[in-house]
């Protein structure tokens, strides 16, 4: 990405400071990002597409057009903005285990940074329950932006394997879990098809869409628009096509043709 790319990437996402390598930065591009460039999956169940994961082609979708995307979209573009800036960046495939009884399959991509001889986790790509923040990967319970979440250092054979599991309803609950070591883009391409094309997949077979907001958090699952704000919660059922589009644009910033 080169550096008329990374000041568009920047502009896009509202943010501007200077970019610093400090945990304190990477903070504040993480929320400018998850606030600005919904996760969204309309490619894959309104227009039956396999996203590319090429740069460019995420660049112009994403930066260009305005439009969100999936964690294999949105945390490969991030990861390219931090490598630009000068971060050390590693990406991770990830379990994502949150509410599920059985073994999750690696379905999710991730980036670790190291910063001050430190790891921390940096996800713009979960959505819905997902860290809104940097978690530093060490033994502890960390507060972010209000929730609580716990990680556990566990070693093994490789470099380690990372759980983090999120409070909720005063009980902690697994997140995800990761082996804290580099993952392959082919290894993501191979994630990247079977999200879009099976019949298991949550995001192939209807529209799921998230932002994240400094009062809240808004989300259209299938036909249903939830806007969570300053505590309040409203809900409310799309009756047409031309209705979900002026949602898109209104809560979320995004102009996509109508396919009427």
């Amino acid at each position: 990405m080169n550096e008329v790319q990374c000041r568009e990437y920047i502009d896009r996402m509202g943010y501007t400071g200077e970019i610093a390598h400090t945990p304190q930065c990477l903070n504040q591009l993480i929320l400018a990002h998850l606030a600005a460039i919904p996760f969204e999956n309309l490619d894959v169940c309104e227009d039956h597409l396999i996203p590319s994961l090429d740069v460019e082609d995420l660049f112009e979708k994403i930066i260009r057009h305005k439009r969100g995307g999936w964690c294999f979209e949105l945390n490969k573009l991030f990861f390219e903005l931090l490598k630009s800036c000068g971060f050390e960046v590693m990406t991770v495939a990830i379990r994502i285990t949150w509410m599920k009884e059985q073994t999750a399959p690696l379905l999710h991509r991730a980036t670790v940074v190291t910063l001050e001889r430190k790891q921390y986790l940096c996800d713009v790509g979960y959505g819905g329950p997902g860290p809104k923040g940097l978690v530093e990967l060490s033994n502890g319970e960390y507060e972010i932006q209000g929730e609580w979440y716990r990680v556990q250092m566990h070693p093994s054979y490789t470099d380690g394997t990372a759980v983090i599991e999120k409070q909720y309803h005063g009980a902690y609950h697994e997140m995800m879990r990761f082996e804290n070591k580099k993952a392959e883009d082919a290894d993501y391409a191979i994630m990247n098809f079977y999200c879009a094309r099976s019949e298991q997949s949550f995001f192939s077979g209807k529209p799921v869409i998230n932002l994240y907001t400094a009062e809240g958090n808004r989300s259209l699952i299938d036909q249903k628009l939830i806007i969570q704000k300053n505590g309040e919660t409203v809900t409310k059922e799309c009756h047409s096509e031309g209705e979900k589009r002026e949602w898109l644009k209104e809560w979320f910033g995004i102009e996509k043709q109508s396919r009427e």
